[in-house]
C-alpha cells in the first residue's frame, strides 16, 4: 500500500504515477488537514499539466482511502471513518512544490473492505 508518514495534523505517503509514455514515478504526497491543501513535488508538473482533470480525481479517491485506512484502528471491526477528499485542480506553484486546494466532506462509516487500496494513478 506505500509508505505512509504521519505528521501532527498531516499525513503523507507514497503513490505510483505511471504516464500512457511508458515514464513512472514514485510521487511523495503530503496531505494537510489542518489548512486543508495537498501538496506533491513540482516536477511532475510538466507531465501532468495536461491531465491536470485526472490527475486529481485518481490522486483524490486515493487520498481518501488512505485516510480511512489511517483512522481504521486494526482492531476485529471492520468498520472505519471515511470522509470524500475532493482535490480542486487548480494549483499554486511553491518553491519546489505543486500545492492543491481541497475539500471534505463529512464523515460516515464504510466497512474496510470497501476501500480502494490502489497506489497507481494512470495517465
Amino acid at each position: 500500500m506505500g509508505v505512509r508518514l504521519i505528521f501532527p495534523d498531516s499525513v503523507a505517503f507514497t503513490v505510483e504515477l505511471h504516464l500512457s509514455t511508458g515514464q513512472r514515478y514514485r510521487v511523495q504526497v503530503t496531505l494537510d488537514l489542518q489548512e486543508r491543501f495537498l501538496i506533491v513535488a513540482s516536477g511532475i508538473l510538466p507531465d501532468i499539466e495536461d491531465h491536470i482533470d485526472d490527475f486529481v480525481s485518481q490522486l483524490s479517491a486515493i487520498v481518501s482511502s488512505q485516510l480511512a485506512y489511517l483512522k481504521w484502528d486494526g482492531t476485529s471491526d471492520l468498520m472505519t471513518e471515511y470522509q470524500l477528499i475532493r482535490i480542486l485542480p487548480v494549483y499554486r506553484l511553491q518553491r519546489s512544490f505543486t500545492r492543491f486546494d481541497i475539500v471534505m466532506d463529512n464523515a460516515a462509516l464504510i466497512h474496510v473492505k470497501e476501500l480502494n487500496n490502489k497506489i497507481t494513478i494512470q495517465l
